[in-house]
């Protein structure tokens, strides 16, 4: 069984093989405490001799060293045992102390340092963390090469965000621009209109004056003394004489085609630009892709 010596001070102390201060004390059977990696190599499977006692009692058989663990249990110290684990089973894939590789489940199982089983495993790890890097790398290549298509796109979008705002604002001013060009030649049917009225209304005006003062004499005329009349009605027959008016036209004929034609085009107005709207509308809403 092993000593259950105080380990008290165990850290200033020395080794007797090595000299230098004690790293992994083990204390052996016969009460020598020496450095675990001062204890002299043996075959795997053969018992742990003493360094200091081999050589004087070479035909004793030693028991089993037990080593004392002088730190506090971490991940490197066998939980069953409470010691530092140096080598690793590679057939049951275990980690073990020293009691753990002298004991019999893996006495015919094989056994090496820990350092030494682990590198494959390394090995292996540092493999799979550059393919992780190397996928990573693609990945965030893809990312860079997507994002920058969609940039495109969007610079895209914005372009004929542009083009539908100029073609609209100009759509606009050529509707303003037609707008004050039908204005303006209703202005000017308006002014030939009232023009064409004052000259029919000044012509008629001026018959109907000559009318009137006729009607003015003929009316005193007829109130004169008959040998008045007699001598009058001799003298200036011919001038009371009815002559036939010819009234003048209203509105010229070439005006009346002006304002035909303007009322047709201003009459069907409406129904095209309802007409252009619904096709604007329908053209919008198409999915081409479909």
């Amino acid at each position: 069984m092993p000593s259950t010596r105080s380990l008290r001070g165990l850290h200033q102390v020395a080794c007797p093989v090595c000299t230098r201060p004690l790293q992994d004390a083990v204390t052996t059977a016969c009460g020598h405490t020496v450095c675990l990696l001062c204890l002299p190599r043996t075959p795997m499977g053969a018992q742990l001799l003493c360094p200091l006692c081999q050589g004087a009692e070479e035909e004793k058989i030693q028991a089993a060293v037990a080593p004392v663990s002088l730190g506090p249990l971490s991940e490197t110290y066998c939980e069953e045992h409470g010691e530092k684990i140096y080598f690793f089973c590679k057939t049951d894939a275990e980690l073990l102390c020293v009691f753990c590789r002298e004991g019999p489940a893996h006495q015919a199982h094989t056994v090496g340092f820990l350092d030494e089983a682990i590198q494959p495993y390394r090995d292996r790890l540092r493999s799979r963390l550059e393919a992780l890097r190397m996928e990573r790398d693609k990945i965030e290549d893809r990312k860079c090469q997507e994002d920058q298509k969609l940039q495109e796109v969007l610079m895209q979008v914005e372009s004929k965000k542009h083009q539908v705002e100029a073609a609209f604002e100009r759509l606009k001013r050529e509707l303003v621009d037609q707008r004050c060009l039908l204005l303006n030649r209703l202005e000017e049917l308006e002014r030939q209109i009232c023009k064409e009225r004052e000259e029919y209304i000044s012509k008629v005006s001026q018959e109907v004056d000559r009318l009137s003062t006729q009607v003015e004499e003929l009316e005193e005329k007829c109130q004169q003394p008959a040998s008045e009349l007699l001598q009058d009605a001799r003298l200036n027959q011919s001038r009371y004489e009815l002559k036939t008016f010819v009234s003048p036209e209203a509105i010229s004929s070439d005006l009346v085609k002006k304002i035909r034609n303007l009322h047709r085009k201003i009459l069907s107005l409406p129904k095209m630009m309802m007409t252009f709207s619904e096709n604007l509308m329908q053209h919008l809403e198409t999915d081409s892709g479909s």
